[in-house]
C-alpha cells in the first residue's frame, strides 16, 4: 500500500491524460458528425456530456481497482479532479473569472457521479 501511495500522483496524472484522450476521441467524432451532417444541438450537447461521463467513469473505475478500499471515494476524487482541470483551462481560455452558471454545476456533478460510479464498479 505504501508504494501505491508513493506512486499515486503519477498514476492519477496518467489516468487523467488517458481520460482526456477518450474525451478527445468522442469530441472528434462529434465534430465529424457536425461537419458531415446537421445534427440537432441536443445531440451535440448530449454527446459532450457523454464524453465527460464516460471519461470520468473509466478513470474512476481504474483508480478504484488500483486502490482497493474506498473505491467510491477515489472515483469521486478522480471525477472532481477531471472537472477541475477542465474548469481551470476554460477560465483561462475565455478570460472569465468568477462566472458560474447552472451548466458548470451540472457538469461538475456529472463528472463526480461518473467517477464515483466507476470507482464503485471498479
Amino acid at each position: 500500500m505504501k508504494s501505491e501511495i508513493k506512486n499515486l500522483p503519477w498514476y492519477m496524472i496518467r489516468l487523467l491524460f488517458a481520460a482526456y484522450i477518450v474525451s478527445g476521441i468522442i469530441l472528434l467524432i462529434l465534430a465529424l458528425m457536425l461537419w458531415k451532417g446537421n445534427p440537432s444541438s441536443g445531440i451535440i450537447s448530449g454527446g459532450i456530456l457523454f464524453a465527460y461521463l464516460i471519461s470520468c467513469f473509466t478513470g474512476g473505475m481504474l483508480l478504484g481497482k488500483k486502490m482497493g478500499k474506498r473505491k467510491y471515494l477515489w472515483g469521486l476524487i478522480f471525477g472532481l479532479l477531471y472537472f477541475a482541470v477542465i474548469f481551470v483551462i476554460s477560465l483561462f481560455m475565455r478570460n472569465i473569472i468568477g462566472e458560474a452558471s447552472g451548466n458548470v454545476i451540472t457538469i461538475m456533478l456529472l463528472c463526480a457521479a461518473g467517477g464515483m460510479l466507476g470507482g464503485m464498479l471498479g
